[in-house]
């Protein structure tokens, strides 16, 4: 190797992440683009008191976490009240498009490691956030577990939208156990890049699992997107992620949810939790 490509610091890739956010000084093309989508997944969910979509890939490198933003704040623009988890235990970048700390968050919850469900609200009005919090050594068994039934049920009493962002479902099957749980699918597919093959097996997967995948987006179709979304292949098989004692009491049993929406004091609290039995 002759040239080691720049790592790029915390605020680097922060700054990276927000230049790709929809704002209203975004192209016109893009926000009819996601204007378009969005009223095919309000369609899509249309009866349910609040609809839940999985933004998923096949593969890395695909942009499913700026498209699962994106959709988010333009359906927030609508002044529906939209709730954005990012569901990507293994490498999360939600919080870096809006600025904040990944901590207390979806992982924890799932865990049973807090009782608190820290909701973060964003500079986007009607759009909150919850992170993924800490990287677990088991992601699948958490979103496969009651605690993530108890949640979903939880935060529908607050939302009209919630939006989870998570791993490419060729790459691991944290998406897949999602698809009894959710309303649907939305797959993002970079052009250029996917092999049909790819996509036809992830479908595959999610069909088999009695999933329902309301609709395929294709990525920067003018196939300039560059490498905008690249790591992921290293990032996913990284021993960094499999942390020593984080699984400890993963399904300890707690009574109450309590909810905080910081900066409007919504404070709620609700819903026994499953017990040990119950979850795993």
């Amino acid at each position: 190797m002759l040239f080691r490509k720049k790592r790029l610091t915390a605020p680097q890739t922060q700054t990276a992440a927000r230049q790709r956010m929809l704002t209203a000084n975004s192209p016109f093309a893009i926000r009819e683009a996601y204007n378009s989508i969005r009223a095919k997944l309000l369609f899509t969910g249309r009866g349910e008191k609040c609809p839940v979509f999985v933004i998923t890939s096949a593969m890395m490198h695909d942009g499913k976490t700026t498209n699962a933003v994106n959709l988010a704040i333009s359906i927030a623009s609508t002044s529906k009240k939209v709730l954005l988890i990012d569901g990507d235990m293994r490498k999360p970048t939600v919080h870096r498009y809006f600025g904040l700390e990944n901590k207390n968050g979806l992982s924890e919850i799932l865990a049973g490691l807090t009782n608190e469900v820290k909701i973060r609200k964003t500079e986007v009005e009607y759009l909150h956030v919850l992170t993924s919090g800490q990287i677990p050594p088991n992601p699948a068994e958490l979103f496969g577990s009651g605690q993530m039934d108890n949640l979903l049920a939880y935060v529908e009493e607050f939302f009209d939208y919630v939006i989870i962002d998570t791993p490419p479902v060729n790459m691991v099957s944290d998406a897949a156990i999602l698809a009894e749980k959710i309303t649907g699918y939305v797959f993002v597919v970079q052009s250029g890049k996917n092999h049909f093959y790819e996509l036809s097996y992830a479908l595959d997967t999610i069909q088999q699992m009695n999933g329902n995948v309301v609709g395929i987006v294709l990525n920067d179709a003018t196939g300039r997107g560059g490498n905008h979304y690249g790591g992921y292949r290293s990032g996913y098989y990284s021993k960094n992620y499999y942390r020593r004692n984080y699984g400890r009491g993963y399904y300890g049993g707690y009574s109450t949810y309590e909810t905080k929406i910081e900066d409007n004091g919504l404070t709620k609290k609700e819903g026994e939790a499953h017990n040990s039995e119950q979850t795993q």
